[in-house]
């Protein structure tokens, strides 16, 4: 998923994150799911991407109950997390 370009700095340079992937670790099926997301480096033919940024996001409480009751989940989760890091989603 493309985002709005960030910077990270690694290993002494300064470096653009453009694609965001989330994926679920965890859900109890009830209360909560844990999601793991990596910003990396646009890969191409001749470089191959970079992970620049990685962690984890907790969604709990009603934020929970939000996600499991609509009926696009996927689409939710993803903005979800793009808002609680502060990132913005590209125009395809």
């Amino acid at each position: 998923m493309k985002i709005k370009p960030i910077s990270s700095w690694q290993d002494g340079q300064e470096k653009v994150g453009t694609e965001f992937n989330l994926n679920s670790s965890y859900d109890n099926l009830s209360t909560s799911a844990r999601f793991y997301y990596t910003i990396s480096t646009e890969q191409t033919e001749e470089i191959i991407s970079q992970v620049l940024i990685s962690g984890e996001l907790v969604l709990d409480g009603a934020d929970y109950q939000t996600w499991d009751a609509d009926p696009s989940a996927n689409a939710w989760a993803y903005t979800w997390a793009l808002a609680k890091l502060n990132l913005e989603l590209l125009p395809e």
